[in-house]
Order: C-alpha cells, then sequence, then structure tokens
C-alpha cells in the first residue's frame, strides 16, 4: 500500500474542471437548441 493510491489535489482539480467543462457545454447546447425551436416556432407561427 503506497501514498500513491489517492489522487494526488492536481488530478481532483482537473477531474472537477472536466466535469465543470461538460455542464457548461450540455447547458449551452440545450440553450442553443431551446433558441432555435423559437426562432423556429416565430417563423412557423407568425
Amino acid at each position: 500500500m503506497t501514498a500513491q493510491s489517492h489522487k494526488t489535489a492536481e488530478e481532483q482539480y482537473e477531474e472537477q474542471v472536466r466535469i465543470l467543462i461538460r455542464i457548461v457545454s450540455a447547458s449551452t447546447l440545450g440553450l442553443l437548441a431551446f433558441a432555435a425551436g423559437l426562432l423556429i416556432g416565430t417563423f412557423l407561427f407568425s
């Protein structure tokens, strides 16, 4: 058993950054899809 078994602070930081990026990109895609839907809706039903 070595002390290497748990992650360094840097690795944990990188992991959190990756998770954040995933959340941000997902919500950005959601917003874009929503905006596109609104645009299409206004064109179709105007």
